[in-house]
């Protein structure tokens, strides 16, 4: 049923971030390379330090360069390397999350070195990729978790709740880069960035644990038909 990761190295920028959200980018990239996706990682901080941690914790399993670019610029080229295996629903749920942070944390960056052409771009992937992800949720997942106990089903208000919150901000951030309002984009984009990270957190945390027993085979494909557009 698991269709394969894609090839394409995922690319994350997390120069100029703040703490928090350096990390966040970073862990997002790390469980990335978890699920077997390489990984082009560009940061302003030194990465040797965690990605020496990452490697201990995963027994040498990861490989990859760390190029010096600057003083203050690193270029990480990583990979995974173990036999290939089949990911699981929740693998490839929390791997599409992975993707559309990656998408908005380039979106960050790209705006603030004043590519907004590039910045219009990254949001159309970034809003594609979203919608498909909850429409796919919606059509499939929730559903099954309304099936089950009432303890799971009462989580399926709050997921849909947060879907509304994120639909209502891309109108928003759509109107100002279509503006080309710097200002109001920057003001938009951390109000969006919390809202996604808090329910992707709530997702990963209270849904995704339950998903491979929650749909039958049949439906775990349909829903990652679905995430990859097919």
């Amino acid at each position: 049923m698991a269709a394969p990761v894609s090839a394409e190295p995922l690319q994350v920028d997390v120069r100029g971030l703040s703490l928090e959200d350096h990390r966040a980018a970073v862990a997002r990239a790390l469980q990335e390379l978890r699920l077997g996706r390489r990984v082009v990682l560009m940061t302003d901080r030194d990465p040797r330090p965690i990605l020496s941690a990452f490697r201990q914790m995963h027994q040498g399993e990861m490989d990859g360069t760390i190029t010096v670019l600057a003083a203050d610029l690193f270029r990480a080229d990583l990979r995974m390397h173990r036999p290939e295996q089949k990911l699981t629903l929740a693998e490839h749920l929390r791997s599409d999350h992975a993707r559309i942070d990656g998408l908005l944390t380039e979106m960050q960056h790209l705006l603030r070195i004043g590519a907004l052409a590039e910045v219009e771009r990254h949001f159309a992937a970034l809003e594609e990729a979203l919608s498909r992800h909850m429409v796919a949720e919606e059509a499939l997942l929730f559903p099954a978790m309304l099936r089950m106990t009432e303890a799971v089903a009462r989580a399926v208000p709050g997921m849909l709740a947060e879907h509304g919150e994120l639909r209502a901000l891309l109108p928003e951030l759509a109107a100002a880069l279509a503006k080309q309002d710097v200002l109001a984009t920057e003001a938009l984009l951390p109000q969006f960035r919390r809202s996604l990270a808090r329910h992707h957190e709530d997702e990963e945390h209270l849904v995704y644990p339950i998903t491979d027993w929650a749909l039958s085979p049949d439906e775990q494909e349909d829903l990652v038909k679905r995430l990859h557009g097919d």
